[in-house]
């Protein structure tokens, strides 16, 4: 298959990753771009985000503090071919995480963490103007939290499972149109925890989601291109025993499934530079908001900009999310809002 994928393509992709969605547990959007370009080559991305997640109590209307600290991470693509008509990729990633930690008022000293990390290698087939591509996914999923209002805590070590993912693309290199569907499996993991003084398996699952990107050319230099992706986050809840029993609730258990779009505009300047702007939303779902995920759903805009040189391109984006109002027990967060940069740096070889 021939590639026709403009360099400010990339940023559709770049620019979908750190978003506070479903609660703030989807991380990256497990981009799996990469498999789809030509040649050998490493991609870094590093991206920060600094959320501004605020409200106030309902009784008596004291601010409830910063909720959400700034978090940062870094995934790593490298992918090469190794025939006429195959490739190969590794994708280091960490697809799904959560950070709160309540400053003031009644939730002071609330805190919870989820982190994930995963490993996925892929293996490509071209068939003259459609790709297809699949391969595992190793995951590995870690959790704490504290809740000093119930004298709770839990610790966990960090459970690693298998998954797989498949997927496949055309192309028409007349127009510079590609469009991928793109299929995570869910993942099953068993945790060790400790909450207090009793140790307990806690089993979850991390939900299975399909990725739909397209890109058409829509007049000279100029690219059209978005994404969908669906998360069935039904599949997954945080249930630890002692704290199921002693509060008959989940730490976090999703009631809805999610539906992101991403739609953008990429120009290109010169033979060097080239730049993009992106809007995105996602819908507020069903999930009532809690304590340990104070968020639901989102609108952002974006825009970046990609030097190319012969072998390296480097590329540069921001974007700001304005996160959906939420009310959980005794408290309202309205207003509130997120930055997000990000870096991403190339290398052909």
């Amino acid at each position: 298959m021939k590639r026709t994928l403009l360099s400010f393509s990339v940023l559709g992709a770049m620019l979908a990753t750190g978003m506070v969605q479903a609660g703030g547990f989807d991380r990256t959007g497990q981009d799996t771009s990469i498999m789809l370009k030509e040649g050998s080559m490493v991609e870094i991305t590093s991206v920060s985000v600094n959320p501004k997640i605020t409200g106030a109590y309902t009784t008596g209307g004291a601010s409830t503090g910063e909720v959400a600290p700034s978090y940062s991470f870094v995934n790593l693509a490298f992918r090469t071919d190794i025939s006429d008509n195959m490739a190969i990729a590794i994708i280091q990633d960490e697809p799904f995480g959560a950070d709160v930690s309540w400053t003031a008022g009644a939730y002071n000293g609330t805190k919870a963490k989820v982190k994930s990390s995963a490993t996925t290698l892929l293996t490509s087939y071209d068939l003259d103007s459609v790709t297809i591509y699949g391969g595992l996914k190793n995951q590995s999923l870690e959790a704490t939290a504290a809740v000093p209002a119930a004298g709770y805590t839990i610790t966990s070590t960090a459970d690693s499972s298998l998954g797989y993912v498949f997927g496949a693309a055309i192309e028409n290199p007349e127009i510079a149109m590609k469009l991928s569907l793109t299929y995570h499996s869910k993942i099953n993991h068993d945790i060790s925890v400790v909450e207090g003084a009793a140790s307990s398996t806690l089993k979850t699952t991390t939900p299975e989601s399909f990725n739909l990107d397209f890109q058409t050319g829509i007049a000279e230099n100029t690219l059209l291109f978005g994404s969908v992706r669906q998360v069935k986050w039904t599949q997954m809840a945080l249930c630890p025993a002692v704290y199921k029993a002693a509060t008959t609730a989940c730490l976090k258990e999703f009631k809805s499934n999610t539906t992101s779009y991403t739609l953008g505009v990429g120009r290109k300047f010169s033979d060097s530079w080239s730049g993009a702007v992106t809007y995105g939303k996602e819908s507020a779902g069903n999930d009532k908001p809690s304590v340990l995920a104070p968020t639901n759903g989102y609108t952002k805009m974006g825009f970046g900009v990609t030097y190319t040189g012969a072998q390296a391109n480097i590329t540069l984006g921001m974007q700001k999310v304005n996160n959906g109002d939420a009310s959980a027990t005794g408290v309202k967060l309205t207003g509130n809002t997120s930055v997000v940069t990000a870096i991403k740096i190339g290398y052909k070889f």
